[in-house]
């Protein structure tokens, strides 16, 4: 899975960014449906007091006939094409007023227009001297509907209030707050989104890079390691005058059985001029070949002293080293004995062990 991560961060991120960009629109709209219903119930309340105001105004008129109080109350009452005032008396809509329509007086009842399910139940809550507020709707127009029983002359009259949601919803100020938060809202997803995905792409070229410089880091490592092993060898061995004692050969044979060096071949010479042996091995003999003295740990320092040298040669074969050394044998350098190592023999150190033993 990280690795798959690793492969489409871009991909994946903008999946995520997606995913978290559509979480945000519909938690915006969500906002600003409570953010619009939070308006409307402050305007439904004042709403509700203006009828409160008018009932009021109602309850000090003096007594006067159904008429009359129409006529004196209903007839000053403010009406526009999104807001109207009704008036009822028990199931008889005697009133409704609104600059669109006529004025209408007994030709219906309050069923015949509060027509909707909302509108009816509303009508039907209504209650005697308390104001209340529903939100309905007739002939697909929502309105906010304020409306209150009370009584007068002995008979129940209903008056409502509606008011279009548009009034409040559609009003300048109101609009122009939504439009400016709603694109302050979106400015910031499509900021979040884009510097998610600008973020994501940097990500995924850095992530490149990366890999590309761990390839590139591979690649110089192996050389440097193989360089190392090469100047590692010849560090060790490249040596054309170094003469080492007979107790390092264990260790040089160790290293060559690890580093899977093979053929090697031993050779065994008797000299009785170590110092003049060097000087021409040095000229003659390949820089991979190493000498060793078979005579104990004594540290000779006369380079005529006679003795028994062990040379190795690596990756070379019994011919081929024959071949090398033949032109430095002579009177005073003698073979004594020449053999071929191979890891089928088994240890190498074993096999020089073996050797040695043999030819003291």
């Amino acid at each position: 899975m990280k690795e798959f991560l690793k492969k489409h961060y871009f991909a994946a991120t903008a999946v995520g960014v997606s995913l978290l960009a559509i979480l945000l629109v519909l938690a915006g709209w969500r906002f600003m449906n409570q953010y619009e219903e939070g308006v409307l119930e402050v305007c439904a309340e004042q709403q509700d007091a203006y009828v409160q105001l008018v009932l009021d105004q109602i309850y000090v008129r003096e007594n006067r006939n159904d008429a009359a109080i129409i006529e004196e109350i209903l007839g000053s009452l403010d009406a526009s094409s999104n807001k109207y005032w009704t008036f009822s008396r028990e199931e008889t809509m005697l009133f409704v007023k609104d600059v669109t329509e006529t004025n209408k007086y007994k030709g219906f009842t309050t069923a015949t227009y509060y027509i909707s399910d909302s509108a009816a139940d509303f009508l039907k809550s209504l209650r005697l001297n308390s104001v209340t507020h529903e939100r309905i709707e007739i002939e697909d127009r929502k309105y906010i509907a304020s409306g209150v029983i009370f009584e007068y002359g002995g008979a129940e009259y209903r008056l409502c209030l509606l008011s279009n949601e548009e009034v409040f919803l559609d009003n300048n100020a109101f609009l122009g707050a939504k439009i400016n938060i709603s694109l302050c809202y979106g400015l910031a997803v499509a900021l979040i989104v884009v510097g998610a995905l600008l973020y994501a792409h940097r990500i995924g070229l850095l992530h490149a890079d990366i890999a590309e410089k761990a390839g590139v880091t591979t690649e110089l490592n192996a050389s440097i390691a193989k360089l190392n092993e090469r100047l590692l060898v010849k560090t060790t061995y490249d040596m054309r005058r170094t003469l080492f004692q007979e107790s390092m050969l264990a260790d040089f044979l160790a290293r060559i059985e690890s580093k899977g060096i093979a053929p090697v071949t031993f050779v065994i010479l008797n000299c009785s001029n170590e110092g003049a042996f060097l000087d021409r091995a040095q000229v003659l003999l390949d820089r991979s070949v190493l000498r060793f003295r078979l005579m104990g740990e004594q540290a000779y320092t006369d380079s005529g002293v006679p003795g028994q040298l062990m040379l190795v040669f690596l990756n070379c074969s019994r011919t081929t080293a024959y071949e090398n050394l033949r032109a430095l044998l002579n009177v005073s350098v003698t073979l004594r004995v020449i053999r071929e190592w191979e890891p089928k023999l088994g240890s190498i150190t074993a096999f020089a062990d073996e050797l040695r033993s043999q030819n003291r």
